[in-house]
């Protein structure tokens, strides 16, 4: 696989722990501008995400970052803020017919330190630090299980993705998220309390989405 890498044949985003200004320009000054909004400005984004495409998972879904979920025994010891990176994956399932809950993952593992999504939120503290996936392999849940996707199908994700972005707000500090799982420990439904109105999230257990879970790595090898 060589679809992302650069002209010095690396994987860019296994490089944004520590970005050549040389070899990794792009990579160098994205980091920078963040890293300039974030101590400088003490504005940090509210969100960030990169788009990538991935070569096994259907469907289109997120990855995220939980301390919870983290390999890193420093990162569990902080309390974690649940609602906060999970609001817009439940925004983007009640959205868009494209996502898949079901198909999140929120671990932090070793060997994706140095991603995008890793650094940016454990190096520069941005808590909503996600990938977007959108499966070469078409979809397998939800209306349009047996195609493929296409350039409509992106164009919708990414109205839907700025529809749910503007449902974000960073001050509604009296939201909360209860989780429903079953005996698994997969997540099964999501009840957003104390937003203007109550809303209940389910998880599609349609097609190959059912066996998943919004905190769980499935099993099979993963890209990000």
């Amino acid at each position: 696989m060589s679809h992302r890498c650069g002209l010095t044949n690396e994987d860019l985003n296994r490089r944004w722990c520590k970005p050549s200004p040389v070899l990794h320009p792009s990579i160098y000054h994205t980091k920078g501008l963040i890293e300039y909004l974030v101590r400088v400005w003490k504005k940090p984004p509210l969100v960030y995400c990169d788009y990538h495409g991935h070569s096994r998972k259907k469907n289109v879904f997120f990855y995220g970052c939980a301390g919870a979920e983290s390999w890193c025994s420093n990162d569990r010891i902080v309390p974690d803020e649940p609602v906060k990176y999970l609001m817009l994956p439940a925004l983007m399932h009640r959205l868009s017919p494209a996502f898949a809950l079901g198909s999140c993952s929120f671990r932090v593992e070793r060997e994706r330190e140095s991603t995008a999504r890793v650094t940016v939120w454990r190096h520069l503290g941005v808590t909503r630090s996600y990938t977007m996936e959108a499966s070469f392999c078409g979809f397998d849940r939800g209306p349009f299980k047996g195609f493929h996707l296409n350039t409509h199908h992106l164009q919708s994700v990414g109205s839907d993705f700025c529809e749910a972005l503007n449902g974000l707000n960073d001050s509604a500090t009296n939201v909360d998220i209860q989780l429903t799982k079953d005996l698994n420990g997969n997540i099964i439904e999501i009840n957003l309390i104390g937003a203007e109105k109550d809303s209940e999230i389910e998880v599609d257990s349609e097609g190959g989405s059912g066996t998943d879970s919004v905190l769980k790595t499935d099993s099979d090898e993963d890209f990000d």
